[in-house]
């Protein structure tokens, strides 16, 4: 069973409501670090996210804290595409390695995309210099509303391996998606994003993880 199916809605806490974002940390099963559920309206195209999500090489103007972002392998077909990722820590925590695997789907009925993100943490040898992620889950649902509206939901746990404590964590818990997406609400506008990515999506409904509908709604 997926991470996001084990969360139940009434057990996480609203953080952050505004008129376009609402952000909800939750308790996970067997860790002492919570995870987020953030919900957007974004004024800009479904695919002109998807365009931006898509675009790694830019990540380190938009993605909260992160100092590197790169494509390590695109596999084959629709297997999507492993992507390195460094993320900066508050002195004297160390910066994080993440290793993803980012895989894309879109519901034929509903044009719904979901981009699931799985930990890799064994796809590189480890770097003495910094703390490679151990354990992660996330994603990434990009929903239309209309042709120049779309909504953004972003899931993501992470167990962050070595020496920091949960309660450090716990606190900061909501400044990634909250930095990330107002970013992202503004980079988006760029025209370069207005053209859509040919990306690789399996068709199926079924593998779209849709456990945020009660979020949204309240």
């Amino acid at each position: 069973m997926s991470l996001f199916e084990k969360i139940h809605d009434a057990t996480c806490t609203l953080r952050l409501h505004n008129d376009w974002l609402k952000i909800f940390t939750c308790p996970v099963p067997s860790s002492d670090f919570l995870s987020f559920v953030a919900v957007a309206t974004i004024d800009a195209p479904q695919h002109a996210v998807m365009s931006l999500l898509y675009d790694v090489e830019v990540a380190t103007e938009w993605v909260w804290k992160t100092r590197e972002m790169r494509v390590l392998q695109e596999l084959s077909e629709n297997e999507g595409r492993i992507v390195y990722q460094l993320v900066s820590a508050p002195w004297p925590v160390s910066d994080r390695e993440i290793i993803t695997r980012s895989q894309g789907y879109t519901d034929p009925e509903t044009s719904e995309i979901f981009i699931k993100l799985e930990c890799m943490a064994n796809f590189l040898p480890n770097n003495d210099k910094y703390v490679r992620v151990p354990e992660l889950e996330g994603a990434w649902n990009i929903i239309p509303l209309s042709e120049k509206q779309c909504r953004v939901v972003f899931r993501l746990h992470i167990e962050p391996g070595g020496e920091i404590p949960s309660w450090l964590a716990n606190i900061a818990v909501i400044d990634t998606p909250y930095h990330t997406l107002v970013n992202l609400r503004e980079m988006v506008k760029k025209e370069k994003y207005l053209t859509p990515v040919d990306a690789p999506f399996i068709q199926s409904a079924s593998d779209v993880i849709q456990h945020y509908e009660k979020f949204v709604t309240e």
